[in-house]
């Protein structure tokens, strides 16, 4: 045990220090501003007070607070291009600029257009976490590409008395052309295939898979794991998945409904407002958990403050600050809980119901963002509520021997620096 525990350890380390890995994880971390704007903003839309739900749509402040959750982590897929091309550059000893704005044009030549009118426009369903994955990839290749050029030398070299500004434009210039036309060939390639763009091919190669998953409860823990892989990878596991639970589950939850209200036995475990309810509560992870520890165990000022600025948008199930800001998505170190924690919550809350200690879930089709508790009692009562409470501290005993290893290196790394700063 202590040898794989050891091998482990050791592949957890390559893992982290790997420049790909970084990139991407400091990338996505470096985006946690503009996101935590679109959070608060969906998180005040989503309040459900009849009183303010009124006063947003009589005052139009509804399509207000849309347009920053549209532009913060509805285009996060092309700020993950930018942000993580510069840290992959940086840490390749390239000049970030070129590279990043390189990604940029990328990203877009593979993103597909629509023809509306006559007048051809993007979508920003492939600027936001549907485009994420194209992202990351178009940044890691591309800056990747331009730095191999960059290193064969297929540069124009400037006199040293050229500003360095302009120098390393120049420089840049003939590897920034040959990345540019391979992206135009991937492109136009991908143009004339079904898929119609290599963004769209990306997330159907995800998506269809999971049209072909049964309904059962074992098909549900694999449509849940392969989520969770998703986030873990950087995709947005959450909205693949979606439309799938929609069309399986809504079903079973009308006739949950329409049995609760005829006084009936309510008849299915497995609805769509189970999923809602007990696969990750506080987001995808099961992350509101984690939020209690950064915010009531953390010696880390990073990681307090991180759990201060996620706890109460976690609650209304809006987790993309922790997700984003830790960030989980490749932390080798989270992976286990992060995928581990909602499938272990489903399971508990499946077993709960079938034996009869937690009633079924009512069906009723409640809003997204109502706060968790506050759900639960809805659709089942004071039991129901107490479970999501208990699955809550279930959530923060499963994460807190890893996210006690995480708090220590932050907390190792901030004094560290502090004496640094000293000396």
């Amino acid at each position: 045990m202590n040898n794989f525990k050891d091998k482990l350890t050791r592949f957890a380390y390559v893992m982290q220090t790997n420049k790909y890995l970084q990139a991407i994880s400091n990338g996505l971390m470096s985006a946690l501003p503009v996101l935590m704007i679109g959070s608060f903003a969906i998180m005040l839309v989503a309040i459900p007070i009849g009183p303010w739900q009124s006063f947003l749509a009589s005052s139009g402040l509804n399509k207000i607070l849309f347009i920053p959750y549209n532009l913060s982590i509805g285009c996060l897929g092309l700020y993950a291009s930018f942000l993580v091309s510069s840290k992959f550059a940086t840490s390749l000893e390239k000049d970030p600029v070129v590279p990043a704005l390189l990604s940029v044009f990328c990203f877009l030549l593979v993103t597909p257009l629509t023809v509306v009118q006559g007048a051809s426009m993007f979508s920003l369903t492939w600027f936001g976490v549907q485009g994420l994955f194209t992202g990351l990839i178009v940044a890691l290749v591309a800056t990747r590409l331009y730095a191999l050029f960059v290193d064969k030398k297929l540069v124009i070299k400037m006199p040293d008395s050229v500003p360095p500004t302009i120098s390393n434009t120049f420089s840049g210039l003939i590897p920034a052309v040959l990345v540019g036309l391979i992206f135009i060939a991937i492109a136009g390639i991908f143009m004339n295939t079904g898929y119609g763009s290599f963004t769209q091919f990306i997330y159907a190669i995800v998506q269809t898979p999971l049209s072909k998953l049964g309904n059962n409860f074992f098909s549900f823990l694999i449509i849940g794991l392969i989520q969770m892989i998703l986030w873990f990878c950087g995709m947005h596991g959450s909205l693949v998945v979606g439309s799938f639970i929609t069309a399986l589950y809504m079903p079973m939850d009308i006739e949950n409904l329409a049995a609760y209200t005829a006084g009936t036995p309510i008849p299915h475990v497995l609805t769509q407002q189970f999923y809602n309810l007990f696969f990750g509560i506080g987001g995808a992870g099961g992350t509101l958990g984690l939020c209690f520890l950064m915010v009531f165990v953390a010696k880390s000022k990073k990681l307090k403050m991180l759990g201060k600025l996620s706890f109460v948008p976690g609650l209304f199930c809006i987790n993309e600050p922790v997700v984003f800001g830790l960030p989980m998505m490749f932390n080798v170190l989270m992976a286990v809980p992060f995928i581990g924690v909602p499938i272990i919550q489903a399971i508990v809350a499946y077993v709960a119901i079938s034996i009869g200690l937690v009633p079924h879930v009512a069906g009723l089709q409640l809003p997204f963002g109502l706060p968790v508790v506050a759900s639960a009692f809805m659709q089942g009562g004071w039991r129901m509520a107490a479970l999501q409470i208990i699955l809550v501290i279930l959530s923060a005993v499963i994460y807190f021997p890893f996210f006690k290893k995480l708090d220590n290196q932050s907390y190792a790394e901030e004094n560290e620096a502090e004496v640094s700063e000293v000396v």
